[in-house]
């Protein structure tokens, strides 16, 4: 990282003399091609010709898919959120009628009809929606009136038989589904509360065949209170769509056309009816409506509404409200954009399906295993167990526990021998100092006397740099650690006793106990084998195929959810983009180094500073978590709705995971862009979101 640095300000120091433009230019590209051919480089020596050609051709078609974006790119109008309080508080306006559905309540679903889905999966018949529809043509052709949910089962019975159930029965079903998937848009319901402070009276006027007392449960689900009366068409058997209810309502309220605002996204019966018969008219469109005008969200709808799992709907479904439920002047939509509502969507839409999807696993996983208890990885787990706790909260599921570990801590505390330490020393690490990588792998806080010692006896050269790939230590470092093997043994034997009481206060060497963490290649859970003695299981989001060496040595699962023991980065986009993944999830805590024994005995943890950028991340990563929290809130509401067992689909979490990194727009960019962490066990020191999103 400092090596990266050095070159920038080497870059600026050329850019501020009086050079000409294009020799600059050319200057600025020799460097960047330069960088990139080293990649690529690494790359061919690890992963071979063809993985690196596929490399190579696939983010050339991503670069050009960003371009072509963010080319697109414009901002939707804006909701004129002024007007509407204008209106609302306009002392000539007596009466504010708000629609229900898609105004003040919705359901997140690609399309309103499919409810009737939801019912045939209840009912496990694949025609119900068909014969459904068809009933309720059938009644509302020989119906003078508007019709209710109660005649229109009495009429699928009539026309399909009741081997599905009888009409009472269809209609508590279906009345059951219409309140479990309802959920308010709070936006709406902010102005209701306006409205009342401004003296108005407010009603709220549906076109709909369920019932008064089941709309009045779905409303008082959903929050919405203050209103002075409930027109349905079900019940008077009038509709807005032929402006009849709007003549009803009119007549009953005893006001005239132009003291009534209506509120309303149905181009029809919302909009241009009332706006005919002399209405105010305040337009506004559902959240699917708004979602078609977004050309990658507008994808993701079609792919799931056409060909997706039901559960895939739901979830979208939710993404979608949580994106376009907030209709208000400062709130600014970008058309390149996969997420909106910035850090927030982006925890929303991308991080809380993900790890949602990876709970549900876990603990299917766990359970059918025999696990008694899970221990959650610090300091990605942090965010991976408070998801799995939302979602398992009053479940018979295995335990959730919270373990404060890190390569370096259990690293060092297990080193018994020289193998140990090469094993320890192989890990990949980019170019940097001697001294930091001593430190960061071993502990070991070397003073310029030995450093001169080793310069001096020519094991190392002052000007040298470790650098490691693909497990490739040269023979100077190799001398290196030989010369200070007794330092690091010294070391070891200094943290084991702590490390091992931590250990056993956290209850590792009691039942059956797995460790959760983001994955790759198990080290810390064979690390934790070797050192405890007794085997402790693994659940990983993903593996590599060195995964297999622990599995085969210690006799232990080490399970995937999203790829197991894969050989190359390109198999996975989660393993492609592992450090942006593990960004994503990052806590604010500092990272573990080691843990000491207080002179009373207690154990506690020593930890490496945060550095002023990752205090700056802070409140960064808190709108993300935020933002994943609210949707594993979400779900697991949907799941204790009885829609039935619920399962997201994995491989859709994880091409959302893709299609937004790889497309990030440039608004999606900088809402992380300057989000920090720190990667100093693999010689990066504190890197930033920038150092990895693609160019």
């Amino acid at each position: 990282m400092r090596d990266y640095k050095n070159r920038i300000l080497k870059c600026d120091e050329y850019s501020s003399r009086k050079t000409h433009p294009a020799v600059f230019a050319n200057h600025l590209m020799h460097m960047i091609n330069r960088q990139f051919s080293r990649k690529v480089l690494r790359y061919y020596r690890t992963y071979g010709l063809q993985a690196t050609i596929r490399r190579i051709v696939a983010e050339t078609l991503n670069w050009v898919r960003r371009s072509f974006s963010q080319a697109q790119a414009s901002y939707y109008p804006k909701f004129d959120r002024r007007l509407l309080i204008a209106k609302i508080e306009d002392p000539e306006v007596k009466l504010i009628i708000f629609d229900i559905f898609d105004t003040l309540v919705t359901r997140p679903l690609l399309d309103p009809e499919n409810t009737k889905r939801w019912v045939a999966r209840c009912l496990n018949s694949e025609r119900y929606p068909e014969r459904r529809h068809a009933a309720e043509a059938s009644l509302r052709t020989e119906a003078k009136h508007d019709v209710s949910l109660a005649e229109i089962c009495a009429e699928y019975v009539r026309l399909f038989g009741n081997a599905e159930g009888e009409a009472a029965y269809l209609q508590a079903l279906e009345e059951s589904v219409e309140l479990a998937l309802a959920l308010p848009l709070p936006n709406m319901l902010e102005m209701i509360d306006l409205a009342k402070r401004a003296g108005k009276r407010v009603v709220l006027a549906s076109d709909m065949f369920l019932s008064e007392d089941i709309l009045r449960q779905i409303l008082g689900k959903c929050g919405v209170e203050g209103y002075d009366a409930l027109y349905l068409s079900s019940r008077v058997g009038k509709r807005k769509s032929t402006g009849a209810l709007y003549h009803h309502i009119m007549e009953s309220e005893g006001v005239l056309w132009d003291q009534i605002v209506m509120i309303g996204d149905h181009p029809l019966s919302d909009q241009l009816i009332p706006k005919q018969l002399g209405l105010h008219v305040i337009p506004l469109e559902s959240p699917l409506a708004v979602a078609s005008y977004f050309p990658r969200l507008k994808g993701w709808v079609e792919k799931i509404k056409f060909g997706g799992l039901p559960t895939d709907e739901l979830v979208l479904g939710n993404i979608v409200r949580a994106f376009f439920q907030v209709q208000a002047d400062e709130f600014v939509l970008d058309r390149a954009s996969l997420t909106q509502r910035g850090r927030y969507g982006i925890g929303y839409a991308i991080v809380g399906p993900l790890l949602a999807a990876f709970s549900e696993w876990l603990s299917a996983q766990a359970s059918a295993d025999g696990i008694d208890r899970l221990y959650f990885l610090a300091r990605e787990g942090q965010l991976m167990k408070d998801v799995y706790d939302v979602l398992t909260t009053g479940l018979d599921t295995p335990q959730s526990e919270y373990l404060v570990l890190s390569r370096r801590a259990i690293s060092v505390a297990m080193i018994r021998s020289r193998e140990d330490i090469l094993a320890i020393a192989s890990t990949d690490y980019q170019a940097n100092s001697l001294a930091e990588y001593l430190l960061r792998r071993f502990g070991l806080d070397l003073n310029e006397a030995v450093l001169a010692k080793l310069h001096r006896q020519e094991i190392w050269l002052p000007e040298r740099r470790v650098e490691i790939h693909a497990g490739q230590i040269d023979e100077a470092l190799i001398a290196v650690l030989d010369a200070l093997a007794d330092d690091i043994y010294d070391r070891a034997v200094m943290e084991r006793g702590p490390m091992l009481s931590y250990l056993r206060q956290a209850g590792l060497m009691e039942g059956k106990v797995a460790l959760v963490d983001v994955g790759y290649a198990g080290t810390i859970q064979g690390r934790l084998c070797e050192l405890l003695e007794r085997k402790i299981q693994g659940y990983y989001m993903v593996t590599r195929a060195a995964s297999a060496s622990v599995r085969a040595r210690h006799g232990v699962r080490l399970a995937a959810c999203f790829g197991e023991e894969l050989a190359i980065p390109d198999e996975s986009p989660l393993l492609r983009y592992n450090v942006p993944l593990e960004m994503l999830m990052g806590s604010d805590d500092p990272q573990i180094s080691y843990y000491r024994c207080q002179n009373d005995q207690n154990v506690v943890g020593v930890y490496a500073p945060l550095s002023e950028d990752e205090k700056a991340s802070i409140p960064l990563r808190r709108e993300l978590r935020e933002g994943a929290m609210a949707f594993a809130r979400d779900y697991r509401a949907m799941k204790d709705a009885k829609l039935g067992e619920l399962r997201i689909d994995p491989k859709m979490v994880v091409e959302l995971f893709r299609d937004f990194w790889e497309g990030a727009s440039a608004s999606e960019r900088a809402q992380i862009v300057s989000i920090a962490a720190d990667d100093h066990y693999c010689g990066m020191g504190i890197v930033h979101f920038a150092t990895f999103l693609p160019r």
